[in-house]
């Protein structure tokens, strides 16, 4: 029996600086509503953390800078009188429109090559496109006409690739080419296209 009275007297040297047990039902109650104000803390910290985020969100979000009105003065424009003038395509006119269009109507065996970076329409309205086979392909569009010249097409299907390109002119929208003619009207409608 004296060990168990040793060993009591040392844990009750070890616990001697401990503070008491809580006792009785005002510890337990005071301890409940604290566990109770952690977690309703902890869910509003939870249901205000998306809010806040939300507002940190919408005042850094990126706004359109100001506008800022500079008046500059209109370049005088002086009129320029070309002699091409009917004759040409209009300035717009898709280049790939008419490459897609000579593309569409070539027979099976002939083939477009790449087109090199440069490509663009000519004076008097010609456009120079390479061939897969070797040799070029040249569409013209001049005085209301449209034609393609190349060694590798018939007649008939040289005039086929013609027809889609002055197609595609009239489906991209453009007036007629036409040649110049010095007693027509000014059409004012065509220049707000």
């Amino acid at each position: 029996m004296t060990e168990h009275q040793d060993v009591r007297s040392a844990l009750a040297e070890l616990v001697a600086d401990e503070p008491d047990l809580p006792a009785g039902t005002a510890d337990i109650e005071r301890r409940g509503a604290r566990r109770r104000n952690r977690r309703y803390a902890a869910i509003g910290a939870l249901a205000l953390t998306p809010l806040l985020a939300g507002a940190v969100a919408v005042a850094v979000w990126p706004s359109a800078p100001p506008a800022q009105v500079t008046a500059q003065p209109s370049p005088s424009v002086e009129p320029v009188f070309d002699p091409n003038a009917g004759t040409q395509l209009a300035v717009g006119f898709p280049l790939g429109s008419a490459v897609d269009a000579v593309s569409g109507a070539l027979p099976a065996g002939v083939a477009l090559a790449e087109l090199p970076m440069d490509l663009g329409w000519g004076a008097g309205g010609t456009l120079v496109l390479p061939l897969a086979s070797g040799g070029t392909l040249t569409v013209t569009i001049t005085d209301g006409a449209c034609g393609v010249v190349t060694s590798q097409l018939t007649p008939a299907q040289a005039t086929a690739a013609a027809d889609a390109v002055c197609a595609a002119w009239v489906a991209a929208g453009s007036p007629p080419v036409l040649p110049a003619d010095p007693s027509a009207s000014e059409r004012p409608d065509l220049a707000a296209r």
